[in-house]
Order: structure tokens, then sequence, then C-alpha cells
């Protein structure tokens, strides 16, 4: 019997002898949970950015691309072109997704009755065995990205479900789901077979959703089959228990349509309880927030995972919704705030920047550094006849601000965390069916002021936790005009149990200084991103004279961010961006900064990685001993390549335990990229190494990873 059955098997023992039951009971409990029904209101710059999607995209987009549900029907018919691109299928349930959380933050009566024709249009293109897809009867599901397009179609049906109660498309998301388990369950073949496993076996999470719904014992057997076969590509559920970071996967682990695989194996943790598929989950995560997230928020560099964000290439809208997706289940899994702050980063920055503020396009690329174009001109070998704007990334970017309704504010046992700041409203039915109603206003990200009024339908006790972000090193906070009493520590959230009353309010005042992230070598040594609270700070040419590669360095060892005047009249051609700010370079000249959301809109470049001097080191790359090797008797030689930074000189520590609190060797003011212990290391055992690099600025450690190297008897 299989590990997953084994912990399910109380609830075959439920099920009807055609292997549908209720709704199946959860054995992984989340620490947060949606607040399904709520309904947002957003101003600001956000506000802005959701009607101009609105009315710029979601209700335009169908009829100018009719392939978009052509497609499904004429799927046994003659195609003027060659085929559809291997993800076609995805196109429709993408942009389901996106229209639906969009539904919930709009008061726009067009956009319900519009989807319910998208959808009633989707389901009519339903095949009679109840395939979702465009591909000809002897191909379904058999290859491309099939499994892949149903996946997004099942999704998108299912939040369109949740929100109306629509009974069709439910009906039509389980019979495409008996479809696919026809083929994959019950005849013969392995998910696997599929082809492309890490894309195809993501249908992995729509899955375990529907056997939590119905107990449908198919649809976990599919969840196994899946396990079993991701051994071969990938291995996400063994190496991520182990603790390998997300970019040393195995195969085609490292691609970020895997980012859904992951949030399938947290559905088996909320199936099962088994708590290795939430240490999976977890740590995959967190080594792609700290190998592979930009400081932008993105995620990947060329669609995957490579353990570095300071190399050249592509950073792709569709990889930065996956990791928004995955950091909301982890978000709602662990409770850590610090993981919203992860959310706030992506949603501010390249959630904004990969949508024009016009509404009318996204972007495939979003660099650091570069310029803005859209999709269909960046990945114009997406284009079909009926289908002149589709690519994955245009149907994908609405999510960037949609997921807000999933993560702005969640519930947990004791009551309500809110987790976004920015001017705007919520009205959240909580689970006990109590109604809360949270206003924010505030200038937020502008100004670091907020003030929260929370009216409850009548006076009710319960928690509020409010998300004190990890950059605001001094914050404080007043209830009802008093101090709470309390110092709002970074990193955590500030607790505040009480009965609350209709007009109760809080304010918080976060702290905004300027800070930086330091690149490094080659393409970004020299470098650095400049941040104001949670906005990423860029050099956009439109607002200055001086042409972008001729910018001067900062100081960043004197970072001083002034408030410049931004122009809000509207006009035909100009976009006001959230902010502007003057910071004067090293040499002088005075240049003005932008937020990077904002940056590039007008068509010009922009840099959001910035020359600067009076940078510390960066991190050196070790090279040997490498982890897991084992030692000869004789001197061992430790080398690492050296960093860019001048005035560096390096110090190497050697230990007899990963936390480096039992130091035996330490070596100081070495210039070069070695060193080598003559005598060598006296003690059998297990060793870690690290070097540390220092400069008249700073300090930067790197050390060797968490198996470190063996030592022979009396030498290595």
């Amino acid at each position: 019997m299989s590990q997953i059955a084994a912990v399910v098997l109380a609830h075959f023992l439920a099920l009807s002898a055609t292997g549908q039951g209720t709704l199946s009971p959860e054995q992984g409990e989340l620490v947060m949970d949606l607040l399904p029904n709520a309904q947002w209101h957003f101003e600001g710059e956000i506000g802005a950015r959701v009607d101009a999607n609105v009315e710029h995209w979601l209700l335009r987009a169908p009829d100018a691309n009719p392939g978009l549900l052509e497609m499904f029907r004429r799927r046994e018919r003659r195609l003027p072109y060659d085929e559809p691109v291997p993800w076609a299928g995805e196109f429709a349930g993408k942009y389901l997704i996106g229209a639906v959380q969009a539904m919930s933050m709009t008061d726009d009566p067009r956009v319900k009755p519009f989807l319910q024709g998208f959808v009633d249009a989707l389901i009519a293109g339903q095949a009679e065995d109840g395939y979702l897809g465009p591909w000809p009867k002897d191909q379904r599901l058999l290859g491309h990205w099939d499994l892949w397009g149903h996946y997004h179609g099942m999704l998108g049906l299912l939040l369109w479900y949740d929100a109306t109660g629509d009974e069709n498309a439910y009906t039509c998301v389980l019979r495409a789901a008996d479809c696919i388990c026809d083929i994959y369950v019950d005849g013969g073949r392995r998910p696997i077979e599929a082809g492309t496993p890490q894309i195809n076996l993501s249908v992995l999470h729509v899955m375990g959703q529907l056997y939590r719904r119905t107990g449908n014992a198919r649809y976990l057997k599919l969840m196994e089959r899946i396990e079993e076969d991701m051994q071969q590509d990938g291995d996400w559920l063994r190496q991520g228990a182990a603790g390998v970071p997300y970019y040393k996967l195995p195969g085609g682990g490292t691609r970020w349509e895997s980012l859904h695989i992951v949030q399938g194996i947290v559905e088996l943790y909320r199936i099962t309880g088994e708590e290795q598929y939430k240490q999976a989950a977890v740590s995959l995560w967190r080594s792609i927030r700290d190998y592979d997230r930009h400081p932008s928020g993105a995620f990947s560099t060329n669609e995957q995972a490579f353990g570095t964000v300071y190399a050249e290439g592509s950073v792709e809208t569709c990889c930065s919704i996956a990791w928004e997706a995955l950091t909301i289940d982890v978000l709602r899994l662990t409770g850590d705030p610090t993981v919203a702050d992860e959310l706030e980063l992506t949603t501010w920055n390249q959630a904004l920047a990969t949508q024009h503020p016009s509404g009318n396009w996204c972007t495939y690329d979003n660099p650091l550094n570069g310029v803005r174009a859209p999709s269909y001109h960046q990945i114009n070998f997406q284009y079909r006849p009926g289908t002149p704007e589709l690519n994955c990334c245009s149907v994908n970017a609405p999510r960037g601000l949609g997921m807000l309704r999933d993560w702005g504010v969640l519930e947990d046992a004791e009551g309500l965390a809110v987790n976004f700041y920015g001017p705007g409203s919520a009205v959240l039915e909580r689970a006990n069916g109590e109604t809360v109603k949270l206003v924010q206003d505030t200038e937020f990200p502008v100004d670091g002021t907020v003030r929260l009024t929370v009216n409850p339908a009548s006076a009710s006790e319960f928690r509020l936790r409010l998300r004190i972000p990890a950059w605001s090193k001094q914050t404080s906070a007043l209830l009802n005009g008093k101090e709470v009493g309390t110092t709002p520590q970074p990193g955590t959230y500030l607790d505040l149990k009480r009965t609350w009353k209709p007009g109760d309010t809080v304010e918080l005042n976060f702290d905004l200084s300027p800070r930086y992230w330091a690149g490094q070598g080659p393409a970004r040594a020299g470098r650095a991103a400049l941040y104001r609270g949670p906005l990423l700070l860029a050099y956009d040419a439109y607002f200055n004279s001086i042409e972008t590669p001729d910018l001067p360095a900062i100081d960043v060892t004197k970072l001083a961010l002034n408030p410049a005047t931004v122009d809000r009249t509207p006009r035909p051609g100009y976009f006001a961006p959230i902010g502007l700010w003057k910071i004067v370079a090293e040499d002088g000249q005075e240049l003005t900064l932008c937020d990077f959301g904002s940056a590039g809109a007008h068509g010009t470049d922009f840099a959001a990685w910035l020359p600067a001097s009076h940078l510390p080191p960066t991190p050196v790359s070790l090279q040997c001993p490498q982890a897991d090797a084992a030692g000869k008797p004789g001197p061992v030689l430790f080398r690492w390549a050296r960093t860019a930074a001048p005035d560096t000189t390096y110090a190497l520590l050697v230990a007899r335990d990963p936390a480096f609190s039992d130091i035996p060797v330490k070596m100081d003011n070495l210039s070069g990229n070695q060193a080598t212990l003559e005598d060598g290391l006296q003690e059998s055992g297990t060793y870690y190494w690290k070097v540390r690099s220092i400069n008249p600025y700073g300090t930067a450690d790197k050390r060797q990873g968490p198996r470190g190297f063996a030592v022979a008897p009396a030498a290595l």
C-alpha cells in the first residue's frame, strides 16, 4: 500500500461504491485561510490598474481574440495554420482565473454577465467524453501540454463555481477530471507518458482540490501515480524534503511551471497531514526566495531557477504569477508574516510593472534594466489567426493583482490578519458569519502612515493581527489615538485582541528609510538596487535629462531621498508614477527616481540596478573542498573565486559544526583566492568552512552547505 493510500484509508471506507463521497476532511491544517466571500475596493494606483485591466483587457480580449474559445469548437476541423502552440489549451483557463479574481475587486456591473457568457461558451466546447482542450480526438491528453491546459481550465471553472454557484461549471470540471482518470487511472497509461512532466504533472494541484471537495478515490489514485512519476523528472517531493534547493533539482525540475506541482504537494499535505509534504513545499519556496527572487519580487531567469539573480536573461511574467500563487499557499501553511512581505514586494513592483498602466497590454520579459514591450511583440511566435494578442503571459498577467484578494486579509483561528497595506476597503465575511469592513485611509507606500478603521456589523471580540514588514525597522502604532502598549517588531504581526466596535481605528507609522541591495558580478558588480519601503526605485529616462548608459554612481553610504512633485494632470499619452524622489549622485548630479512599477511606461529605457560606490564586498563562490568531499592525509587546500570589489581581504573559517560555534581554524588578512593548511586537520570527522570577505564598507560571508566535508583519521 502506498504512503498516500495508507494515510487516507479512513477516507476510502466512507466512499460509496462509485468512489464518490462527501467533502473529504483535511488532515493537514492551514494556519490561515481565505475569506472567499470578500468584496474588495482598491484605490490609488492599484485601483486604477484594476479598473484599466477590466476595461481594456478582460472585457475586450475574447472579442478581439475569438480563437480563445473557437479553438475548442474547431479541434476536429481544418485549421488555417499548422497547429496551435503546445500550451494553447491554457489560454481560456488563465484568462478566466484572472477575470474571476477581478470580479471580486470591481463594482462594474458588466463583468459578471460577460463572464457568464464566456463560461457558457467554454462549457459548450467540451467534448462528449469530457475533454476540454484544442487537440483532435487521436491526440487528446496524450501529449503536447494538454494536461497543463486542462489544469488551468479546470482551476478557472472551479473559481467561477465558487464565486457564482454555477453547477454547469462544476459539472464541466468533474467531467474533465473523469476524462483524465479514464486514461491515467483506468486506461493503463502513466501520467509521465503525457510528456513534458515538469509541466503536465501540474494537474496534481487541481486534482487535490477536487479530491478534497468530493472524496473521489480515482482523483486520489491519480495524485498517487503523479507522486510516483515525479521521481523520474524533477523529484520535487523527495529532493525538497531533503532540503535540496529548487535550482538544483534534477531534469526539468527547475522550470517555473513546476511551481504548480509544488502547489500540488501542498494539496497532498492538506489531504494526508504528512509533514514531509509541508516540509518539501516550504523548503523549495525558501530556496527560491534565497537564491532566485529578483529585487523586484520576480522569480526566475530565462524561465527557470539558476541559483542567482545576477545573470543576464529574461524575467518572464508567468514565472512571477506562479511564484505569487505558491507564496500564498506557503503563507496560509505557515502564517509567517515575512512570507507576506514577499507578496507585498512582488505586487508593488513586479505585478505592476508587468501590466502597462493603460491596461491594454502586458510584458513577457520584465527586466530590472531595459525597456518594457508588449508580450505580443516579444513572443509573437505564439500568434495564430484568431488570437493575435494571446500568449502565455497576456492571459496570465491580470492574476498579479487579482491574487490580492487571496492574501490581503486572511482569517485564522482567533480573528483576522491584515497583510496588505494601501488605500481602499474590504467587506469580509468571517467563517462564523460575522461581517467586518476594513477601511484603509493612507497614501502608502509613498507615505508611511496607515489609518485602519475597523467596522464590525456589531461589537465583536476577535484578534486583529497587523503585519509589520521586516523592512520597517522602527514602527509605531496607536489604537483609538493611544499607544498600544507594545513596540511593533519588524517581521512579525502586531496582535490586538479586544472587543472591536464600529469606528475603532488603528494607526500604523512605518519606517520608509532608504536601503539598498548590492549587486554581484560580473553583470551586476558595482551596482545596487535602491528601496523605499516596499518600492523598488528605478531611473527612468522619461523623468531625467541624463541618458541611462551615462548614469553616475550613487554613494550608498549617503543615501538621501527627497520627494519630488508628481504631475497628476491627466493628458493623452502620460502616465503619472506612484512617486518621484530626488537623489544626489556621487559627482553632485541630481537624479530623479520613480517606482519600478511605473518605470518605462512611456517607452523609455530605465534601470533599477544603478551604478553605486562604497559598496560592501559580495560573497565569494566556494570551489573546494566541495560538500561531501572525503579527504586524504596531507595538506588541505581551500579555494574560492574572489569578488570584484577593490580593497577586499578574506578570512577563512573552518568549523566542526554547521553553526560555526566550534572553530578550530581561522586565517585572517588573506589577499588571494586560496589558502592551504599545511599540517592538515588533525581530528577526523565532518568539517564546514566559509570565507568572509572584508572591505572598508562591510563584510560578507559565504558558507558551505549543511553536509560539510569529511576528514579521515590524522589528515584530510
